[in-house]
């Protein structure tokens, strides 16, 4: 098993991305930071088809309630910004890696990471792996996180990652026959009155995020193809209680060929519904990147 890190990559992705940080008061070094984490696996392509991928996008589900206004629109915007700027990240990583767009599996969680405290990232299904993160030390500016892949008692990888505080960053995880390319995205909270900062995600507040549980794959537009028309089609989605997706809403639209053919695939799939603190199903409001790319 080859493995191999990459915090240098993360910071690559996105950097032109992040938002300069204001200056704020110093926080305890007691208090425990937000930190959104995300675990992305990739497979390499088997074939040069053309071939279409759906990314969810953790951390940007927004509960929603009788009172739409309840949600800002500064508030949303920020979301969506992010939700794009993960995109593109794990779009680059997928392109760089000559990974297979069809063939992805995520899961993420945000937990509120104290120093010196192990948080235990989404496991790998199917592989005997542990993944870890230690929230190290932190300032106004950057918090450094140790990163550990286990098998059993075996460590695969151990890395430390610096990540500006409302940024992100990921670390490379391991080249095998049971996860090939794995990959962590890292991504602490700015610190309060930054304007770096957004709104908590859905699972600092209680809500799980929704589970995609059926998906057609979308299909390549002929006359795209033809004319090797490629991209990126970013969807804002209602999903109902059922799991159901009630409305589709387009946040960045590379092609109206590309783009529809997005939407009306996206409206077949089928989720398990995000659930509230209770474990009740509930109506929320959540993002998806279908891509379009010629092999």
């Amino acid at each position: 098993m080859n493995l191999f890190r990459a915090p240098l990559l993360g910071a690559c992705l996105i950097c032109a991305g992040i938002p300069a940080i204001a200056a704020a008061p110093a926080a305890s070094p007691q208090e425990p930071i937000r930190t959104a984490f995300a675990v992305l696996v990739g497979y390499p392509s088997k074939d040069q088809s053309a071939s279409g991928g759906a990314l969810l996008v953790p951390g940007t589900v927004i509960p929603l309630t009788e009172e739409p206004a309840a949600s800002s629109d500064i508030g949303r915007r920020q979301i969506v910004e992010k939700s794009l700027a993960f995109s593109k990240a794990a779009e680059k990583l997928w392109i760089t890696f000559r990974l297979d767009p069809a063939r992805q599996r995520q899961d993420g969680k945000s937990e509120m990471a104290a120093i010196g405290k192990a948080v235990d990232l989404p496991p790998l299904q199917d592989a005997n792996i542990k993944m870890t993160a230690t929230l190290l030390r932190y300032d106004n500016n950057n918090a450094t996180y140790r990163i550990v892949f286990r098998q059993g008692e075996t460590n695969l990888a151990d890395s430390t990652v610096v990540v500006a505080r409302g940024g992100r960053a990921v670390v490379g995880g391991m080249d095998g026959p049971a996860a090939p390319y794995l990959f962590v995205f890292v991504e602490p909270e700015a610190p309060t009155g930054s304007k770096a900062g957004t709104r908590p995600a859905a699972s600092a507040q209680g809500i799980t995020e929704p589970k995609l549980i059926y998906s057609v794959p979308p299909k390549y537009p002929a006359d795209a193809k033809k004319e090797k028309v490629e991209g990126v089609v970013v969807l804002n989605l209602i999903i109902d209680v059922d799991g159901a997706v009630l409305d589709v809403s387009v946040l960045e639209d590379p092609d109206p060929r590309l783009t529809k053919e997005a939407v009306e695939t996206v409206r077949q799939w089928k989720f398990r519904p995000a659930l509230d603190i209770k474990g009740q199903p509930v109506k929320v409001q959540s993002t998806v990147s279908v891509r379009f790319k010629l092999q």
